[in-house]
């Protein structure tokens, strides 16, 4: 199998994660195998849509610095979530051409010494733990995983079932999905519905979480501090779904009754992620009370997602328009006010486009996380410091 490159191969649909919207009809998650390496590649969760006529590129953020994050020999990187203290977790290409997983601390990448194939982590919290997904190519299956200071542990399931986690919080609470392993009966993966779960703590047997009526799978990606989980309930649609810490769900609102998913979840409670509406997707962050709101509505092009929030910052990805299609960019909303991340550059890179996977407040300033991307796709991990 081989191993994921830092390049995109479609605009804007390959993503960080597979786009519920578009299976809605279909629950069931196939080869999840595939579903890992679409992880591994980064990005924005969004249908893809062609890019509108009309419309000017929206401005860029001109008080958010890009830095191009090192990586470890190879040409491309990714960073795909990071802490509130500062650690970054992606991808790097090494000098031989693989791709690993790695841990940047005070800007500097280590190499995560996972034994698995296609290793890719998911996220990281404030004491170091990371956990992500990777494939036993001895067993044919995917495997969740958790490391923590230089110790790669399998996260703990029954027999039979497949973790795939999503997000770890400072507590240490991880939230994600189970999916049963049908003996490898399509090939190296599973096929049967994904399952909402949380797990406790990285040593502790996961809770499966209640479904809403009419559901039958569904994803948690998202944990907030006091423990609610959120994420996607799929039946005939998508729903948006936040799990109480005790694993009720509660079905939140949609912009235009086409499906949603929940993304991230800010230390106010506050979630955020995306809804479809009529022409493609918009940034959307639900409040406490459950309320939608279009955060997206502002960025320019038909397609947008929120990945992160902290209190008054929001960040993901929105469309720019461009000669060919809807280019996807870094986007920061401060209240519905939408700017462009600048993309990175250096020396041997000129980035034209982006996506931001997570934003915290360090200090005074607000740092954000995810890629820039150069014209032939090639991408690289970035920093963006936002006074």
């Amino acid at each position: 199998m081989s191993e994921p490159k830092f390049f995109a191969k479609d605009s804007p649909g390959r993503g960080g994660r597979p786009s519920w919207l578009a299976r809605s009809k279909d629950a069931r998650p196939g080869a999840l195998l595939t579903a890992l390496l679409l992880a591994a590649e980064g990005g924005m969760v969004m249908l893809p849509v062609a890019a509108t006529a009309a419309g000017p590129d929206l401005p860029a953020a001109t008080n958010c610095t890009p830095k191009l994050l090192p990586g470890l020999g190879g040409r491309g990187s990714n960073a795909v979530a990071s802490s509130g203290n500062g650690l970054v977790v992606g991808l790097a290409d090494t000098a031989a051409g693989e791709s690993a997983p790695v841990l940047w601390r005070n800007g500097q990448p280590t190499q995560l010494a996972i034994p698995l194939q296609a290793a890719a982590p998911a996220s990281v919290n404030s004491s170091g733990v990371v956990v992500g997904t990777g494939y036993d190519a001895a067993n044919e299956v995917l495997v969740g995983w958790w490391w923590q200071d230089g110790q790669y542990h399998p996260l703990p399931v029954k027999p039979g079932d497949i973790a795939i986690p999503s997000a770890v919080s400072d507590s240490g609470v991880v939230a994600g999905a189970l999916v049963a392993d049908e003996e490898h009966s399509d090939g190296p993966g599973a096929d049967e519905d994904e399952h909402p779960a949380v797990w406790p703590s990285v040593t502790t047997a996961p809770r499966e979480l209640t479904l809403p009526s009419g559901a039958r799978g569904g994803h948690a990606f998202a944990v907030g501090p006091d423990g609610t989980a959120g994420g996607v309930a799929l039946g005939d649609d998508a729903t948006p779904v936040l799990w109480g810490p005790d694993g009720s769900p509660k079905a939140l609102p949609t912009l235009s009754g086409k499906g949603g998913v929940v993304l991230g979840i800010d230390s106010t409670g506050q979630a955020v992620g995306q809804s479809g509406v009529a022409d493609g997707t918009h940034a959307v962050a639900w409040a406490a009370t459950g309320a939608v709101t279009d955060v997206g509505a502002a960025a320019a092009g038909a397609t947008s997602s929120a990945a992160s929030a902290i209190a008054g910052a929001t960040v993901g990805a929105g469309s720019s328009p461009s000669f060919r299609a809807a280019r996807p960019q870094a986007v920061i909303w401060i209240g519905k006010s939408a700017r462009i991340l600048p993309p990175g550059t250096d020396a041997q890179f000129t980035g034209v486009s982006g996506s931001a996977t997570s934003v915290s407040g360090q200090g005074a300033n607000a740092v954000v996380i995810g890629f820039s991307a150069a014209d032939n796709g090639l991408r690289r991990a970035t920093e963006w410091s936002c006074k």
